[in-house]
C-alpha cells in the first residue's frame, strides 16, 4: 500500500515544513502588506524577492498568499478541511463584486457593519458564495480592511494631485487705454474770415497785442535806455 502513494504524499513532510517557515515569515511582514489583494501581494513579493529568505523565494507567491489568508482567518476557519475550498483563485474572484462596491462608495469613513449587511442582503449570490467559505466575523473584518485601504489610497492620490497641480495663473486682461480724445481746435487761420469765431479770436489777439504794447511803453518810462 505504501508503494501506491503519490509523489505529492511522499513530499508531504517537506511541504508542511515549508508551510511552517512561510507562516513564521508571514507573521513578521508589515501589517499593510497583510491586507493587500493577491495581485498586489504577488507584485510586492516580486519587488522584494532579493531580500527574501531562500525558502520563501522557492515558494510560489500564490501559495504564500493562500497561507497569509488562512492566517488572517478566525480559528474555526483555519480548522476547515482544505478539501472544502476548491480552487484557491476562485476565492479572489468572489471578492471582485465587493471590491467594486467599495470603490463606488462615496464615504470618507470606513463602511459600517450595517451597510455591509444591507449590501450582502441585496446581493444574495455573492453573500452565499462568501458565507460558504468565511464566517460573518471574517467577512465584516476583511471588507472593512479593504475599504480602509481604498480610503487611504484615495487620500494619498488626492494629495499627489493637489501637489502636482500648479497654482493656476490668473489671466490678466490687457486693457488698452485709449489716449484722451483731443477736443477739436480750429486755428483762426483755418476759419472763414466772415465766421463769428474767427472775428472773436482776432479781436482777442488784437487786445492782447495792445496790452503788451502799452505795458512796454510803461516799462520804457520806468527804465529808460542808457
Amino acid at each position: 500500500m505504501s508503494d501506491s502513494m503519490s509523489p505529492s504524499q511522499n513530499q508531504n513532510p517537506n511541504h508542511k515544513d515549508s508551510e511552517a517557515v512561510a507562516r513564521a515569515w508571514l507573521a513578521t511582514i508589515p501589517e499593510e502588506v497583510k491586507t493587500l489583494t493577491m495581485a498586489e501581494f504577488e507584485s510586492w513579493v516580486h519587488s522584494n524577492n532579493a531580500s527574501l529568505p531562500h525558502e520563501i523565494r522557492s515558494m510560489p507567491p500564490s501559495q504564500l498568499y493562500e497561507i497569509l489568508t488562512q492566517n488572517s482567518m478566525p480559528t474555526q476557519e483555519k480548522d476547515t478541511n482544505p478539501g472544502d475550498n476548491p480552487a484557491r483563485f476562485q476565492r479572489t474572484d468572489q471578492w471582485i463584486p465587493v471590491y467594486a462596491w467599495l470603490e463606488l462608495l462615496d464615504k470618507d469613513e470606513v463602511v459600517k457593519s450595517k451597510d455591509i449587511s444591507d449590501w450582502l442582503t441585496e446581493n444574495p449570490t455573492v453573500r452565499e458564495q462568501l458565507c460558504s467559505r468565511h464566517s460573518r466575523y471574517h467577512l465584516m473584518h476583511y471588507i472593512k480592511k479593504c475599504h480602509l485601504k481604498i480610503l487611504k489610497r484615495r487620500e494619498k492620490k488626492k494629495g499627489l494631485d493637489q501637489a502636482s497641480k500648479a497654482t493656476p495663473l490668473k489671466v490678466q486682461k490687457t486693457v488698452v487705454t485709449k489716449p484722451p480724445t483731443a477736443l477739436p481746435w480750429n486755428s483762426p487761420s483755418n476759419l472763414p474770415k466772415d465766421n463769428d469765431a474767427y472775428l472773436a479770436k482776432r479781436n482777442e489777439a488784437l487786445r492782447k497785442f495792445e496790452i503788451l504794447v502799452e505795458l512796454e511803453k510803461q516799462l520804457s518810462t520806468l527804465f529808460p535806455k542808457q
